[in-house]
């Protein structure tokens, strides 16, 4: 077989303690659709009302491929897009951004598909300094001549993964990993090899209070949507002393023997994409079975 390039990005399982853990920030939750018109609560433990964040929802059963990814966050409010899909966003179903989770409204539009007698996986990502952050901005068409923007983030620390998503039009989704630089992106809407696009990212590395677009992604009056991921490397925040990492982003090569990668913790979602060639990504977590 062959040997495979992959990204790897890891959300660790349960650390424990009295400061920031795991189930404060992410959460993997399976549920089974209602098939009627009441409004559906999702309590998952995930302070999107206070902290903020992105909910990820997947049909997990029949017909998955003619259901879409739906992401929905709390920057944009009751909208969704689909990761598999280069569609403008669109008006979503969910009614509240809860302190425990989320709610659906069943009684209309997509809230409807994703609360049929099916079953469903979600992923919670909660904004947290050194996890995860979303951000929002509208382009100034200010870099047209290939020169870079910077956006400010609050992460906290360089990120490791970030996908950019224009939402009031049609286009693809784009992603920067720390394994292939300022140079090379991924799109999350296709399973093509990463490519060499100096022009997405003008070569310029993000740090730990920016990023870097330039007019791929800042079209003068477009809005865009980015998420942010961090890389923890030994300098976490998280679990019982505060200095335990819970998300890392890298990179492995596959073949036929196999292949073991040491996190430093017991990941719970792992989502990966082949990058010297064609390949789909893949979301595989502990909820469903790492299979």
């Amino acid at each position: 077989m062959a040997t495979k390039k992959k990204l790897l990005q890891a959300a660790a399982g349960n650390a424990g303690g009295a400061a920031l853990n795991v189930e404060d920030v992410f959460s993997t939750y399976l549920y089974n659709g209602t098939a009627t018109n009441v409004a559906h609560r999702i309590q998952n433990g995930i302070d999107l009302a206070g902290e903020g964040g992105l909910v990820w929802i997947k049909k997990r059963d029949s017909n998955i491929a003619n259901t879409n990814h739906y992401l929905s966050d709390t920057e944009r409010g009751n909208f969704y897009i689909a990761s598999n899909s280069t569609n403008a966003q669109a008006a979503g179903d969910i009614a509240s951004y809860n302190s425990d989770g989320w709610t659906f409204n069943a009684s209309t539009g997509l809230g409807t598909d994703y609360l049929a007698a099916q079953s469903y996986a979600s992923w919670t990502f909660r904004q947290a300094t050194k996890f995860f952050d979303v951000v929002t901005y509208t382009g100034d068409g200010t870099t047209e001549d290939g020169s870079s923007r910077l956006i400010s983030h609050n992460l906290g620390s360089t990120p490791g993964f970030y996908i950019v998503k224009r939402t009031d039009g049609a286009e693809n989704w784009r992603c920067f990993h720390r394994s292939l630089g300022a140079t090379k992106a991924i799109q999350l809407d296709g399973t093509g090899s990463a490519i060499t696009a100096n022009s997405w990212w003008a070569n310029v590395e993000p740090t730990d209070t920016n990023f870097s677009v330039t007019f791929n992604f800042n079209a003068t009056g477009a809005n865009y949507v980015v998420y942010l991921f961090a890389h923890n490397n030994n300098d976490g925040d998280f679990g019982p002393d505060a200095d335990a990492d819970i998300i890392k982003c890298g990179s492995f090569t596959d073949s036929s023997s196999g292949w073991s990668v040491d996190l430093g913790f017991e990941p719970q979602f792992l989502l990966t994409k082949r990058v010297d060639s064609t390949g789909n990504w893949e979301i595989v977590d502990t909820m469903r079975g790492f299979t």
